[in-house]
C-alpha cells in the first residue's frame, strides 16, 4: 500500500486573502509557470494519458482551472502509445517547459524513448502546432529554452537515460526549429540533475534545478553566472524536511508578478503517494542577486500558510463536476493511452463503446479508459450514472481507480439480467438489478482505502464489496476511471452522466504535516 499524505488537510484559498500548501493537492507533476500580462499559465506531465501536456490557467497563483492540452493525440508520439499496444506507463511525456516569445507560447518536453519536441501556439488554450522533433536521441528529459539578448538561443536538457544524468547546455536555432547535440557542453555535472529551467535576469543567468543531497532526499538548487560560459556558482534554495515528512518539494519555476514580488512554484516530488505530485507555491525574496525561498524566519523550508501573491475577488477553482453535456470533452478527463479510434462520443452524455481488454483482471489493459486526478489530502467521494440499455450480453462498464492494483465497481449484462460487482484485491458479487440507469459510487478516504457503492436513485447508497487501496503506480498517482469491455470490440455501448466529485474538509485548519505511517 502507498503511505498516507502527510499533507495538511486544507488548502488552497483559506479566505482574507490567505491560502494554504498545496493548491493544486494533485498529480500535477512537473509544473512550469509563465505570468503573460495579468494571467498565469502552467503546464504539468502526463506520461501516458492523452491528450498529452495539461494546461492550467490562474489569475492569482493559487486557484486553477484545466483549458487545454498541448498534444490532443498521444498516439502520435508512436504505437506503444495507442490502444491495441498501451506500452508507454512509467515513461511518456516527461517534464517540459513553457515560455512566451515573440508573441507565441513555446513548449518544449520530452519522451524518453522519443526525443525531443517543441511546439508553439498563438494562445495557451490552444490550437498548438503539430509536433516537431528537434531530435530523435533519446535518453534526454527536463528541456527549457532561453533566447538570448544577443539574437543566440539556447536549450538546457539532463539525461538521465545517458547514464551521467547531468545537465548540458545546448546550441537552438534562433527560430527554435534545430539544436545541435554535438555543440552542447555540461553547465553541471553533479549526478542526478534535472528538472531544469533557466531565466535571465538583471544581466545573470539562473538554472533552476533539483538534485538528490544526502540519504536519497532531492532538493531544489539554483545556479547562476555571469555567462553561459560560466563560472557557475551554486545554492539549495529549498529543502524538504527528510524525503517523506514534506513528501521533497523540488522542481518547479520561479515566477515574478506585476507588483515586482516572486514567487516559487513546486511540485511535492516524493513517489509513493496515491495522490500523486501536488503542487504548492511558496514566496519568493531576492537577495544579494540570490532568490530566497520561505518565510524570513526560516529561509529555504516550506512554508505551509502565506497570503496570496495577487488578490482576486472571484478565484475560480477545478471543475469538479460534469454532465458530458458540452461538444467536447472537458480538459480535465484523459485517456489512458490513446483511446480507440470510434470508441467514444458524447451524445446525451458520455457514451463508451465496448473495447475488448489487452490483457485478464487489470483495468491498466483496458483500451479507452477515461481518468482523471484524484484531489484533496483528505480523500474524496466521486459517483456517475450508468445507463445499461444498450449493453451487449457480457458486456461490462463502471467506475474505478487506475493504478496497478486497480479496483471497480461494475454492471455486466447476464442474458436479461444486470450483474453488480467489485473488482480488485476483494472481489464481490452483487445483486442483480433491472435494465434502468442506476448510479455507482467510489469514496477514497485520508489513507487511500477505497470502498464502493451503488444506488438506484441517487440518495440511498448501499456498499458494495470490501475495502481496496489506491496507490502510486508507474510514477503516478492513482486515478478515476470510467470504461466499458466486452469480448469483442464495439458489442454494445454504455452511457454515462452525471458525474459528481467531492473532496473531504476542503477547509479544514492547517496542521502540522502528519508523518507516515
Amino acid at each position: 500500500m502507498s503511505a498516507s499524505s502527510p499533507l495538511p488537510a486544507a488548502w488552497g484559498h483559506l479566505g482574507s486573502g490567505s491560502y494554504a500548501n498545496p493548491v493544486l493537492p494533485g498529480d500535477y507533476s512537473d509544473p512550469d509557470v509563465i505570468r503573460v500580462g495579468e494571467d498565469y499559465w502552467m503546464i504539468t506531465s502526463t506520461f501516458q494519458y492523452s491528450p498529452g501536456m495539461a494546461i492550467l490557467h490562474s489569475r492569482d497563483l493559487v486557484s486553477w482551472r484545466h483549458v487545454g492540452a498541448a498534444v490532443p493525440d498521444i498516439g502520435v508520439l508512436g504505437p506503444e502509445y495507442r490502444s491495441d499496444r498501451m506500452e508507454r506507463y512509467n515513461v511518456g511525456i516527461y517534464a517540459g517547459s513553457l515560455r512566451h516569445h515573440r508573441g507565441r507560447y513555446w513548449l518544449h518536453f520530452t519522451t524518453l524513448d522519443e526525443g525531443i519536441f517543441v511546439t508553439t501556439a498563438e494562445h495557451p488554450a490552444g490550437p498548438w502546432s503539430p509536433l516537431h522533433r528537434l531530435s530523435d536521441e533519446t535518453g534526454w528529459d527536463d528541456p527549457c529554452p532561453l533566447w538570448d539578448d544577443d539574437g543566440r538561443a539556447w536549450l538546457v536538457a539532463s539525461s538521465p537515460g545517458r547514464g551521467a544524468w547531468i545537465t548540458w547546455l545546448i546550441p537552438m536555432s534562433p527560430d527554435g526549429r534545430s539544436i545541435d547535440l554535438d555543440g552542447r557542453v555540461v553547465i553541471d555535472d553533479w549526478h542526478t540533475s534535472e528538472g531544469n529551467k533557466i531565466y535571465k535576469l538583471g544581466g545573470r543567468y539562473y538554472v533552476l534545478h533539483n538534485e538528490v543531497r544526502g540519504d536519497g532526499n532531492r532538493v531544489l538548487v539554483i545556479m547562476r553566472a555571469a555567462s553561459l560560459s560560466g563560472p557557475w556558482e551554486k545554492r539549495v534554495l529549498l529543502l524538504g524536511l527528510g524525503p517523506d515528512r514534506e513528501r521533497e518539494p523540488n522542481q518547479g519555476a520561479l515566477v515574478d508578478h506585476a507588483d515586482g514580488s516572486w514567487s516559487l512554484i513546486t511540485h511535492h516530488g516524493r513517489g509513493g503517494y496515491a495522490d500523486g505530485r501536488p503542487v504548492s507555491v511558496l514566496p519568493v525574496r531576492w537577495i544579494n542577486g540570490w532568490p530566497v525561498v520561505g518565510a524570513a524566519d526560516a529561509p529555504g523550508r516550506m512554508v505551509w500558510q502565506a497570503q496570496s501573491p495577487v488578490q482576486v475577488t472571484d478565484p475560480v477553482d477545478l471543475a469538479l463536476d460534469d454532465d458530458f453535456g458540452a461538444d467536447q470533452l472537458a480538459p480535465d478527463w484523459e485517456w489512458n493511452h490513446a483511446p480507440r479510434i470510434g470508441s467514444w462520443t458524447l451524445a446525451d452524455g458520455l457514451v463508451l463503446r465496448a473495447s475488448r481488454p489487452l490483457g485478464p483482471d487489470d483495468l491498466r489493459a483496458v483500451p479507452s479508459t477515461l481518468t482523471r486526478r484524484l484531489l484533496g489530502t483528505a480523500g474524496s467521494t466521486a459517483s456517475i450514472r450508468l445507463h445499461t440499455d444498450d449493453f451487449a450480453d457480457e458486456q461490462t462498464a463502471g467506475l474505478g481507480i487506475l493504478c496497478r492494483r486497480s479496483s471497480s465497481i461494475t454492471v455486466t449484462r447476464e442474458g436479461d439480467l444486470f450483474r453488480l460487482a467489485t473488482i480488485g484485491e476483494h472481489p464481490a458479487t452483487g445483486p442483480v438489478v433491472g435494465s434502468g440507469p442506476l448510479w455507482l459510487q467510489l469514496v477514497v478516504d485520508e489513507r487511500d482505502y477505497v470502498t464502493y457503492a451503488y444506488s438506484l436513485d441517487d440518495t440511498t447508497f448501499d456498499p458494495l464489496g470490501n475495502t481496496d487501496t489506491a496507490s502510486w503506480s508507474d510514477y503516478r498517482g492513482a486515478r478515476i476511471a470510467l470504461f466499458s469491455t466486452a469480448p469483442t470490440d464495439d458489442a454494445g455501448t454504455a452511457r454515462f452522466d452525471t458525474f459528481r466529485y467531492r473532496v473531504h474538509q476542503r477547509l479544514q485548519t492547517p496542521t502540522a504535516p502528519r508523518s507516515t505511517r
